[in-house]
């Protein structure tokens, strides 16, 4: 075993600094927290190449001394705590003294820096580490820092780098969640000395969440408010239409820090159950304040990670507080008539005993081959069993001859069985009967392989439809960003959409498999798939996950009914797939129950 030594400075600071210098959003953080703590009203942070470039972050702050800049830079140098002790109550977002070292440490940094009532200010240079000039300066009161050539001295961790425009995003959806976090505060985001994002810094929350996402989302946002004791809680909680398909859109601040919270998370999604769609997560905008000493920030190095010591109580509130914002008629969207593919079915009143379904085509889709009347019957009107689990069809239609014959020819190479629908069960599945005894199909499972293989069939050849109503986009300066660089993709694909400027958007058009009303939703739920792994995809990955989404929102849903011709049509579909075993993310699309089976359930 080699002995134990004690590292140099250099090599142990460049350690440290990559526990907190991650990437360049690690460095916009630590640098608007500590313009934060230095009572700045206006910041403005300005990147060049997404912050791999250049960082510059200017503020209006009580700035430093000169004496103060030479020890900022010296590890673990702060002016926030003095003991041990003040970690049971920090009121500040920084703490241990190690951004400015550690940013130092792994890139080129110049500070410029004055106290308010002082004459000159005092500018500093450091490269690696070391502080290679300090003179003085005329600046503004406040102070200015630029990080240039981040990681320019650690080749390993430059290259692990993602590109400007997804390392810009990320620093631009934390710039939005810090504004959020202080509504009083004035912050300004820029690329290339260009603004792109700002918010006005009213102290109202509300002025903040519509500065971020928008006029629109900010009218379809709830006030959401409550008290217990110590514990206090503002915020808006968007109405269940607002829903998006990740967590991207929920912000947790506690004590003015944007943070972290599963606890906190898991309670507003509890609130909501019953509200969503599986799958769905919804927009909220939630300030908690909490006595200090029942926070611990010290959890993590980056301090998004936080702790409750009544992570309960806090969740409880949290819960309580949302059931009640969610309770009244202000949550209920505006009613819009569906213009899709589905099936709608009645009981008229004067014949309870019959059920009639009516059926809306666009979802089967005939083949040019196939017999339109086999695939698109008239509404059938079938006699109710006396029980809503089953609808029975009529013997007559089967097993016609010709279609056992065209789908042996069809399924032979990939062993699917030749099936004819029997009925419908809960409505959910479809029983069919097979060579070999029972089989149960999930309705939606088998649609949702049928269009995800027939889009992906597609690819670069994507029928657009005009909507007859454009739908206005409003996203956040992070999602901007991406959209920007994933138009051509979404060209490519057929979705037709303007971009007004600033990070308004117009989408005139969509894929024409896509269900219609739904053309938004999906839109919106690309955008945060791609936005949460952080890079613009290749033309494949494009393909595969919209093909994905259209064919999960375009599928029949489970407790849809569907008439004779359209399940007879989708398991004639289904046995031309490439898999149909499967549907897109592996759930099986059949199960059998065979002759044997059944007989010997029975005691035959």
């Amino acid at each position: 075993m080699a002995a134990i030594i004690i590292l140099d400075e250099f090599t142990a600071g460049q350690i440290a600094a990559g526990e907190v210098v991650e990437r360049p959003v690690s460095a916009v953080k630590e640098l608007v927290e500590n313009a934060l703590d230095a009572g700045a009203s206006r910041i403005a942070i300005d990147l060049a190449e997404g912050g791999l470039g250049r960082i510059t972050v200017s503020d209006n702050g009580c700035g430093m001394t000169a004496e103060d800049v030479q020890l900022a830079f010296l590890r673990h140098a702060t002016s926030k705590i003095k003991s041990a002790a003040d970690l049971r109550r920090v009121n500040t977002l920084g703490f241990r003294g190690e951004a400015l070292p550690s940013i130092a440490a792994v890139a080129k940094v110049v500070m410029t820096t004055r106290v308010p009532g002082s004459i000159t200010g005092t500018r500093a240079e450091l490269q690696g580490g070391s502080l290679a000039a300090v003179c003085p300066a005329g600046c503004a009161p406040g102070t200015t820092v630029e990080v240039s050539d981040l990681f320019y001295n650690t080749p390993a961790r430059r290259k692990a780098m993602k590109s400007p425009s997804s390392e810009g995003a990320l620093c631009g959806e934390l710039v939005s969640k810090m504004a959020l976090a202080r509504p009083g505060v004035r912050f300004e985001l820029l690329t290339h000395g260009k603004r792109v994002f700002y918010t006005p810094g009213t102290g109202r929350l509300i002025d903040a969440v519509t500065a971020v996402y928008g006029p629109g989302q900010g009218k379809e946002m709830i006030a959401v408010s409550a008290a217990d004791g110590d514990l206090g809680l503002d915020g808006y909680a968007g109405k269940p239409s607002l829903s998006r398909s990740s967590r991207s859109h929920l912000t947790i601040i506690v004590n003015g820090r944007y943070v972290r919270c599963p606890a906190v998370v898991t309670a507003i999604e509890d609130a909501y159950r019953g509200l969503l769609p599986q799958g769905r997560r919804p927009v909220a905008v939630l300030s908690l304040t909490v006595a200090p000493e029942q926070l611990d920030v010290n959890v993590h190095p980056a301090k998004l990670e936080v702790r409750l010591l009544e992570e309960k109580r806090v969740a409880a509130m949290v819960a309580g507080a949302l059931r009640s914002a969610l309770r009244g008629d202000s949550v209920i969207p505006a009613a819009i008539a569906e213009r899709g593919n589905r099936y709608h079915y009645k009981e008229p009143d004067k014949e309870p005993g019959k059920t009639i379904f009516v059926q809306v085509p666009a979802i089967f889709s005939p083949e040019p081959e196939q017999d339109q009347s086999a695939v698109n019957p008239e509404p059938v009107e079938t006699v109710a069993t006396g029980s809503p689990v089953a609808s029975m069809l009529p013997d007559k239609s089967v097993f016609p001859s010709e279609r056992n014959k065209f789908l042996e020819d069809t399924v032979n190479d990939k062993k699917f069985p030749v099936l004819h629908p029997l009925a419908q069960l809960l409505p959910t599945y479809i029983l069919a009967g097979g060579e070999d005894g029972l089989y149960i199909i999930d309705q939606h499972a088998a649609h949702e392989r049928v269009l995800y293989e027939e889009c992906l069939a597609g690819q670069g050849n994507y029928p657009s439809q005009c909507l007859l109503v454009p739908e206005t986009l409003e996203l956040e300066h992070s999602e901007t960003s991406l959209v920007i660089d994933l138009l051509p993709r979404f060209a490519e694909t057929g979705f037709v959409i303007e971009h007004f400027g600033g990070n308004t958007f117009l989408l005139r058009g969509a894929p024409s498999y896509l269900p219609a009303g739904r053309e938004k939703e999906l839109f919106l739920d690309m955008v945060d798939f791609f936005k949460g792994k952080g890079f613009v995809p290749d033309q494949v990955d494009f393909f595969k996950r919209l093909a994905s989404s259209i064919a999960c929102k375009g599928a029949i849903k489970a407790g849809e009914k569907m008439p004779f011709g359209a399940m007879e049509a989708l398991l004639e579909r289904l046995a031309r797939a490439e898999n149909p075993f499967t549907c897109p993310h592996g759930r099986p699309t059949v199960i059998h129950l065979s002759n044997r089976d059944l007989e010997t359930r029975f005691k035959r």
